[in-house]
């Protein structure tokens, strides 16, 4: 193949060390264009997450859960910004609002006093 020198080393012929010269500095030229064309890491990891995104299928095969929110009291058409003084307003239908009043007396700085009281609850009916 090759020619032996005095030192015994096998000389590679003009054309095939050229071939293999002119292929190294392609290589190393379309590397460094690779490199310089990526950018740095950072860009590189985002350019991936995007690029993964943009190919990965759609999860909206199935339609999103929808969440149904019922009010409280379904008879009241407006809110409160503060809560109410009673745990619950209206036991619903078929209650009916049974109350009771007096006249008790309250001891006051001017004197006895006598004022109206009422308690009230729901009845069934």
């Amino acid at each position: 193949m090759g020619q032996q020198s005095n030192s015994g080393m096998t000389e590679i012929p003009a054309p095939a060390a050229a071939l293999a010269a002119t292929t190294f500095v392609i290589l190393a030229v379309a590397m460094a264009g690779d490199v310089h064309a990526q950018g740095s890491g950072a860009e590189r990891t985002a350019e991936a997450v995007l690029s993964a995104r943009a190919q990965a299928p759609s999860r909206s095969a199935r339609p999103r859960t929808r969440i149904r929110v019922a009010p409280a009291y379904p008879y009241r058409t407006y809110s409160t910004d503060y809560p109410v003084p009673y745990k619950y307003e209206y036991p619903g239908p078929g209650f009916v609002r049974q109350c009771t009043s007096w006249l008790a007396p309250e001891n006051r700085i001017s004197g006895p006093v006598i004022v109206p009281q009422m308690r009230c609850w729901w009845q069934r009916g």
